[in-house]
Parts: structure tokens; sequence; C-alpha cells
């Protein structure tokens, strides 16, 4: 059988970063940024687009290329694939212990994290959650719970790519530092993202452990920097281990 490897389309690959790319914006990308951003040929870039279009999965728009409301079928048919987003949302609407809060489910993907689903809060944090969205593993609280328990060398394995550069003045390069907090997450059982996505922000995050023993998600409760005191961390930490365990279960 061939190598797995030498059965890769490129074609295909710059397809899929095309669409991680536009996801990822959140708004049209015009094609010479696209070309740019990628380091695609913008003749290639020109030419997957345009299929793309053709075949649903991309709009046109005057600002350049956006993605249409087809790949929602696809994050449907996903969400649908797993009762771990249902069980999620049935916990919440009827857990008062972080009903208050904006709760978020996640997963690991390499170096970042995606968001599965989340329930955000009237309270304002100056940020949206959404189902989709990506960020930096090493500065989330969902993704920090997941790292802290996965082996030392899978860590460095997922993250040999360069540091992520920190969305705030809060986010910090050095790996030494980093893996003394895995430490402390393991010990407290819960991660904390310091106002690392966004300032102002404090967000605690568990994992959520397969049969394996390696997580297979993460949640989190964000909440203002205000309303974050050590106690209430404490007791957010302890009440997510629970349904952390809950969805363990499913």
């Amino acid at each position: 059988m061939p190598e797995r490897s030498l059965r890769r389309a490129p074609a295909v690959e710059r397809a899929a970063r095309i669409l991680d790319h536009l996801a990822q914006a959140g708004r049209p990308v015009g094609l010479s940024d696209l070309s740019r951003d990628l380091g695609v040929p913008k003749s290639s870039a020109l030419g997957i687009c345009e299929t793309l279009v053709a075949c649903g999965v991309l709009r046109p728009e005057t600002e350049g290329y956006a993605l249409s409301s087809h790949c929602l079928r696809w994050s449907a048919a996903y969400l649908s694939g797993t009762s771990l987003v249902s069980e999620f949302r049935r916990i919440l609407l009827s857990d008062r212990g972080v009903s208050a809060y904006t709760v978020t489910l996640s997963t690991l993907d390499k170096d970042h994290v995606t968001y599965l689903d989340c329930r955000n809060s009237e309270q304002p944090l100056g940020f949206t959650f959404r189902a989709g969205l990506r960020l930096p593993a090493v500065y989330s609280a969902t993704g920090k719970a997941m790292l802290a328990y996965i082996s030392p060398e899978e860590r460095r394995r997922l993250l040999s790519n360069p540091w992520p550069a920190p969305l705030t003045p809060n986010g910090s390069r050095d790996a030494q530092r980093f893996e003394d907090e895995m430490r402390l997450v393991r010990a407290r059982g819960y991660a904390i993202d310091n106002g690392e996505i966004r300032e102002g922000m404090i967000c605690v995050g568990v994992p959520v452990m397969a049969s394996s023993g390696q997580p297979s998600a993460g949640i989190a409760v964000s909440l203002t920097a205000a309303e974050a005191t050590p106690e209430r961390c404490d007791e957010i930490g302890a009440r997510l281990s629970e349904v952390a365990a809950s969805l363990a279960l499913v």
C-alpha cells in the first residue's frame, strides 16, 4: 500500500487552507491577501476559489471571497454525530452553578482549540465566543487544561511550531514558564486564562477525560476580572470538574 504522504493532493490541501483562513478571518478576504497570507500563487488561489464558488462552498463578495451557508451542513453533520454537545447543552439548562456565566466547550486541534459550542451570558466581557472559533491553546483556559493532561512529549510535539504571538500583554512566550503552569494546573485541578485572550476577562477551564485517560474536550467559564476572586475560581473549578465527569460518561 502506498505511504499516506504519497497520496496527498496539493490542490485539496490548498483548498482546505483557504477554507480555514476564511473561517478564521470571519469576513471576505481578497485574492491578493489569500495569495500572500498562505503563500499560494495567485493563479492557483483564483482557480481554487472559483471552483469552490461553483460548488457552493464559497460566495464572491465585493471585498473578495467568503464562506457560504453550505458550510453549515458540515457543522451540523459533525455536531449531530456527537452526543457531547447535546449533553453539554442539557447540563447548562439545569446547572445553576454556572448558569450566570459564559460557558464554552472546545476540543484540542493541534496547537489551537476549536470551540464546539458556547452559551454567552448577558454580562459584557468584550469578547463573544462562537462555535467554530479557533484560538491558540497556550492562551486559553480549555487549551491549557487539555495540554496539562497529555504527556510532556506529546505537548512538545503539538507546540513545536513557532509560539503564537500573544493576544494581550498578559500572554507569555516563555516555554519553561508554560511547563511550570502545566504542573500547577494538574495540582490545582483547573487552568486559568488570566486575561490572555481578552484583557479584563478571566476564564477557568477543566478537561473532559476520555476512557483512554486522554482529554477529549475542555469546558470553561468566563467571568470578569472583578468577579474572579481566588475563592470564586476554586468554586467554579470544582463545579466544572463535576460537569466534566458527567460529560466523560457520554
